[in-house]
């Protein structure tokens, strides 16, 4: 008996230590195909995440994935329809979303806190859903995703830096209802957002 455990221990550890390997948490985690999204499956936290492909990929493998010390970047991509992190509650860095020519949602429904939001470019995104981010420690910055129809934060409530809704022509529905703290607030170009809805936004979000 006390040879089969001394026998599995090496084993164990050596498991344990190629675990950690696999989530590494002192580089940025490329991801260009399927199957290095394959690698990291199952991590719980990572340093940093870049995806830009051509490629068809599914970030479902990384559901598991709780924290990001760094930056999320995702983009530029042609074949990554929707982009979510079920599991993801925490971004030490940016979320950047930026010329990905598929994309069509972008979902983050544990999230509660980023160091910045910047979404850009995206010219199929339709739909942003992050229902739990309480606070963004930088800007959050949404900017000419032309088919965009809704910007879904209601539970934000402040913003370090800049809040920024420029450009975006199919905008219709913002949720910000809790927002009451930013650096300065920019709306501009906007045409399907009702007046008032900008005006209320602007007044209880600026601060003098």
């Amino acid at each position: 008996m006390k040879w089969l455990l001394f026998a599995l221990l090496p084993g164990c550890m050596l498991w344990r230590g190629g675990d950690e390997a696999r989530c590494p948490t002192d580089r940025i985690v490329v991801i260009a195909v399927q199957e290095d999204l394959a690698a990291v499956a199952g991590c719980k936290g990572l340093s940093g995440i870049r995806v830009q492909t051509g490629a068809t990929i599914d970030l479902k493998p990384l559901s598991e994935l709780q924290s990001v010390s760094g930056d999320i970047i995702i983009g530029p991509t042609v074949g990554v329809e929707e982009a979510g992190f079920d599991g993801l509650t925490s971004v030490g860095g940016g979320i950047v979303v930026h010329g990905n020519n598929s994309l069509r949602g972008l979902f983050l429904p544990r999230l509660e806190t980023a160091g910045r939001v910047a979404i850009d470019d995206n010219y199929e995104l339709t739909t942003i859903a992050v229902p739990r981010l309480a606070a963004v420690t930088g800007a959050f910055s949404v900017t000419a995703n032309h088919d965009l129809e809704l910007l879904g934060a209601p539970a934000l409530a402040t913003v370090g830096g800049e809040l920024v809704i420029v450009d975006e022509p199919s905008l219709s529905l913002v949720e910000l209802g809790k927002l009451a703290a930013a650096q300065t607030v920019r709306i501009a170009n906007t045409p399907k957002l009702p007046p008032e809805a900008v005006d209320e936004l602007r007044k209880r979000t600026a601060i003098p």
